[in-house]
């Protein structure tokens, strides 16, 4: 059985956390939201890109821009870049809050959609993943793992 890396340690930690404070990511110091926020969205983005962070709702509906800083705290700027990128492209405002609207507006692009393409960039990016293992060694000590 392999030891589980740091960062490993480190979000199951967070998850214990994010559970004490009711599911919001918000509620935590910027360590722990950070790694709690990408671990998620970037295992979801590895297995359908942006589409399949599109296509549902996250607990308590957060802005997109919260996953954008996110990944700017790690020092992943192009995979910010691209998220904010995709969301501008919707028709319409907040499109966080509108998954039905969402959905309608992914199903009447093709695959070859400027917006399916951003996420292709970020999709299978293991530097984002390299980039969250040091964020979370930086700042160890908000995670009891050492």
């Amino acid at each position: 059985m392999s030891e589980k890396s740091f960062l490993d340690q480190a979000a199951e930690f967070t998850y214990q956390q994010l559970e004490r404070v009711g599911g919001d990511p918000t509620k935590l110091d910027p360590p722990l939201q950070t790694i709690a926020i990408l671990y998620t969205i970037q295992a979801m983005i590895d297995n359908g890109g942006f589409r399949y962070i599109f296509e549902n709702n996250a607990p308590l509906q957060p802005p997109y821009s919260l996953y954008s800083e996110a990944y700017r705290r790690i020092g992943a700027f192009a995979a910010a870049d691209n998220l904010d990128k995709a969301v501008a492209l919707f028709p319409f405002p907040d499109a966080h809050l509108h998954p039905r609207q969402r959905n309608d507006f992914m199903d009447s692009l093709d695959e070859e959609h400027e917006l399916f393409l951003l996420g292709d960039t970020v999709c299978g990016d293991e530097s984002v993943w390299t980039a969250m293992e040091a964020y979370a060694r930086k700042h160890s000590a908000s995670f009891s793992v050492h």
